[in-house]
């Protein structure tokens, strides 16, 4: 961990050893990691690389050293200590929006990803604010704008958004949870064996065109955008897909189509770049 982080905040939100591992390997429920630590990383690189002059000055005075990339894993790596604090924190990541319903109880308490955003937004732009507060607000909101890009973090077909749905890349290939697929397997075979700097900065080249109409539209538009992604086609095209089926309820695991993996593999490095010229876009506008 970067040592500014440790640096800035109280010893309570420092990561024991135990907990990194844990994180590091996976072990926590409901998505330890939405986009991996490899796709937050992501869209924290080219997040920076789109900062006004402005907004960079201040995240610079917020984060120290420590970089967007860097910052935007913080939530991840430290969810035990903030699950302390704020015992619905693991909630903040995603929105269990239905697939097949449009009914709205899903965050009733405000214990979602959408809602927290708006939270985060309003503490971070206070200059009267602490400034500790404000930096741990920084962090969390440029995870939680990258989490709402992952489209089964805005969707859920009564199976925790993937989790609980078993699927393999190809016969015979090693078997995933749908959601770690779209959270880390594709995600490391599309970086290859580039660096993530080249990565992230193709992608920013990638999709330039589309740039300023990504950032077009408000916080929910973009949720909503992500959760219509997640029904027409991350959920919509799976093979045998039931609206509210128990996921791999006779214990069989889904071979995906060739054609299934391909689709999602052009449509999730477009979500990635979104996610990253969005947080700098959110940012850019609070930090005026």
């Amino acid at each position: 961990m970067w040592q500014a982080v440790s640096m800035s905040f109280p010893s309570r939100f420092l990561c024991p050893v135990l907990i990194c591992c844990l994180l590091s390997v996976g072990l926590w429920p409901q998505s330890a990691t939405a986009w991996g630590h490899l796709g937050h990383r992501l869209t924290g690189e080219i997040a920076q690389a789109l900062l006004s002059d402005t907004a960079r000055k201040q995240v610079r005075q917020l984060l120290g050293e420590e970089p967007l990339a860097a910052a935007a894993t913080y939530m991840d790596q430290q969810r035990n200590a903030l699950s302390e604090r704020w015992p619905a924190s693991q909630r903040w990541h995603y929105d269990n929006q239905p697939v097949c319903t449009t009914a709205r109880t899903y965050c009733a308490d405000g214990q979602c990803a959408t809602q927290q955003i708006t939270r985060l937004q309003k503490l971070l732009a206070d200059p009267r604010a602490d400034h500790s507060e404000r930096a741990l607000a920084l962090r969390l909101l440029i995870h939680i704008l990258g989490d709402i890009h992952q489209p089964l973090h805005m969707a859920d077909n009564s199976d925790r958004g993937g989790n609980n749905l078993y699927v393999r890349l190809h016969v015979g290939g090693e078997r995933y949870r749908l959601h770690e697929v779209m959270d880390t397997v594709l995600i490391k075979e599309l970086i290859g064996t580039q660096r993530l700097n080249a990565y992230a900065q193709d992608l920013k080249q990638r999709y330039r065109a589309q740039h300023a109409q990504w950032q077009q539209g408000s916080m929910a538009n973009w949720a909503q955008q992500t959760h219509l992604l997640a029904v027409n086609r991350t959920y919509g095209t799976l093979p045998g897909f039931a609206c509210n089926a128990t996921a791999n309820a006779n214990g069989t695991t889904i071979t995906l189509p060739a054609a299934y993996v391909q689709d999602a593999k052009r449509y999730l490095p477009e979500q990635l770049a979104k996610a990253g010229v969005r947080i700098a876009a959110v940012l850019n506008a609070t930090l005026k």
